[in-house]
């Protein structure tokens, strides 16, 4: 589903459940909306959940057309009893990062413009510098100082170029499609990555403390209600910690202490578990940290949709220099070379 889409179909799920209609009438009021194939969907889930299946499962038999992590939330909402507050939580979320993508790729257009035209520029360079060769085998002024002169060294350049795209798009689209199962090596290195990494921890501490905060509430015991909050992150980096966490709740320490032996959150959020142990108001501390950790998400996104348009504009003003250098450098040379 694209994120406008599954924003929209969380929001209706959960107005729908928060006014106390009965799921398959929501579920089935779904068969009626989006397009084409989210409404022969909606219809295999509705078949599903009347046949005896969870929400979570038939969601899951869809064969990929729902996000995994909306599967997991609803999953754990299914053992928490807060289904209408996770379908509205999961809204907000898929709304945020629709509107963080649209700044970024606002921010991004313009530099990746340049960039095209500045690669663009370059190869009209080298074609026409083939086109007014004298002859076929005479001597060929190279423009570009890269080497590649005449319509052959076009080709070649067009062949790099087209090749290197190819090339990081796929792998771009592949991290994005988790790939190989790349997520769980490259989750803790990019979690290291400042700004980046902030982005990640925050959204995933988000999603850890209303999950937490919904089991507690539901009374489903410590070590169930840890599980799925750390599988809720979609975090590997914090997924990692799971196991010490639950080997500490089954030496019967506090959840505060447990999600400090895992050694993969900050002091401040365990301070603020603590606390709320403390004063006896584990889920409305760990709902307040909900909503601080998505707040926080939301600027440390859009601050690296800043960064990386910043980051493409100085690459391609670098491109710029570089050529612009060389080509000084090859008059300068060429002037000094006719003085006596």
């Amino acid at each position: 589903m694209k994120l406008r889409a599954v924003a929209n179909f969380c929001r209706r799920m959960g107005v729908g459940l928060q006014a106390g209609v009965d799921i398959l009438r929501v579920l089935e009021t779904e068969t009626r909306n989006g397009d084409q194939r989210h409404r022969k969907v909606m219809q295999s889930v509705v078949d599903d959940v009347r046949q005896g299946c969870t929400l979570s499962k038939a969601m899951f038999n869809a064969k990929g057309h729902f996000p995994p992590l909306l599967i997991q939330m609803i999953h754990a909402s299914e053992l928490g009893g807060r289904m209408d507050s996770t379908f509205l939580y999961m809204a907000n979320y898929y709304d945020d990062l629709y509107q963080t993508r649209s700044f970024f790729l606002q921010r991004i257009t313009w530099p990746v413009i340049q960039l095209v035209l500045a690669i663009g520029v370059i190869g009209l360079a080298i074609l026409i510098q083939g086109l007014l060769a004298s002859s076929p085998n005479g001597p060929s002024y190279d423009a570009t100082s890269l080497g590649l002169t005449g319509i052959n060294g076009f080709v070649i350049y067009i062949g790099v170029v087209s090749g290197v795209a190819i090339f990081f798009t796929a792998l771009v689209f592949g991290i994005w499609k988790n790939w190989f199962n790349c997520h769980r090596v490259l989750m803790p290195l990019v979690q290291r990555i400042p700004g980046l990494g902030t982005a990640l921890s925050t959204l995933g501490l988000s999603r850890l403390s209303m999950t937490m905060s919904m089991l507690l509430n539901a009374g489903v015991d410590a070590r169930g209600s840890t599980k799925q909050a750390f599988l809720a992150t979609g975090n590997y980096y914090y997924i990692g910690g799971m196991d010490r966490a639950l080997k500490s709740i089954e030496q019967g320490q506090a959840f505060g202490d447990a999600l400090d032996a895992a050694a993969v959150f900050p002091n401040d959020f365990l301070e603020a578990v603590r606390l709320g142990e403390l004063s006896g108001t584990e889920t409305e501390s760990l709902d307040h940290l909900a909503w601080e950790y998505r707040e926080r998400a939301k600027s440390a996104l859009n601050f690296i949709a800043t960064l990386a348009s910043v980051a493409i504009w100085i690459f391609v003003m670098g491109l710029i220099a570089f050529m612009v250098i060389r080509l000084a450098m090859q008059y300068i040379n060429m002037i000094y070379s006719l003085i006596p």
